[in-house]
């Protein structure tokens, strides 16, 4: 969760939905506040500020992202962040299940197998995607750093029954979003997606074993930090969201993703349906 107190809004920032994105653009026009985290993890308010981003090793929940907490996490162990979350205006982003699925996947096998720039549509992508619904099959509720990125988005927006965030936009729509946070809490803001995926065109794979023997043996950590938006940004890599609709991950991955994001599918028909009435041509 993202207080912005001047304006009385909260953002529900679920994994992998542009969630950084919106941050940087609330920040950029108005202040943010951790009081409500810090005081439920008993730190400072600089301390909270950074376990959003780092995450926090918690007494009871263990490692965790702060800002990755689904409902019934925080009612239970974030009164004060709960109260906040009931007392004001909160809204969400919302993805396609799908997209969300393999976004997530490639996060997964690039943080944990250590995959580099590997392309969504290549057969190591499928045997992790295999794996990972195995997985899930048996924990469809977990704050594991590995999976916390696949869990069901309806978590994050409804609990025991009640729906908590009603203003959902889809996360393509931002248009429609900066119109609702103009309109309804007086922020003049424009909303870049700037952590977007790149991937390497098919025709730079070959260059990716010594780019990264370059980067990894012959040049120092710092600039290789450096170079490494500059490189991304380059013609050699595309987006990749781009191209997951024509990503086949195999019959029995697909049924589980339609199974297991059944709400999900239906909670993005909404935010598509909640954003048309805020874009002027009517479309997302």
């Amino acid at each position: 969760m993202i207080y912005a107190p001047e304006c009385d809004v909260c953002f529900m920032h679920i994994p992998k939905n542009a969630g950084q994105s919106i941050r940087n653009a609330l920040a950029r026009r108005t202040s943010l506040s951790f009081d409500a985290l810090a005081r439920d993890l008993n730190v400072t308010l600089a301390e909270a500020e950074a376990a959003t981003e780092a995450g926090f090793d918690h007494a009871t929940l263990g490692p965790i992202k702060p800002e990755h907490l689904p409902l019934a996490t925080i009612e239970v162990h974030f009164p004060h962040v709960w109260d906040v979350l009931r007392q004001t205006r909160v809204f969400a982003l919302a993805r396609d299940p799908r997209d969300r699925f393999i976004s997530a996947l490639l996060q997964r096998m690039r943080e944990f197998a250590g995959s580099g720039a590997i392309r969504a549509d290549e057969p190591e992508v499928n045997e992790e995607a295999a794996k990972v619904c195995a997985w899930l099959e048996g924990n469809r509720a977990s704050l594991d750093l590995d999976y916390i990125h696949f869990m069901p988005q309806h978590m994050y927006v409804a609990h025991a029954g009640q729906r908590l965030v009603q203003t959902l936009f889809p996360m393509h729509a931002m248009r429609g979003l900066e119109a609702w946070l103009n309109q309804e809490a007086g922020l003049d803001l424009s909303v870049s997606h700037d952590h977007a995926r790149r991937q390497p065109k098919t025709w730079a794979k070959r260059l990716q074993p010594a780019a990264r023997f370059a980067g990894h043996k012959l040049m120092p950590a710092a600039l290789r930090r450096a170079l490494h938006p500059i490189w991304v940004r380059s013609g050699v890599f595309s987006d990749a969201a781009r191209g997951y609709d024509r990503i086949d991950l195999g019959d029995e991955t697909e049924r589980f993703i339609a199974d297991f994001y059944k709400a999900d599918f239906a909670l993005f028909e909404e935010a598509q349906t909640f954003a048309r009435a805020w874009t002027p041509d009517g479309r997302t």
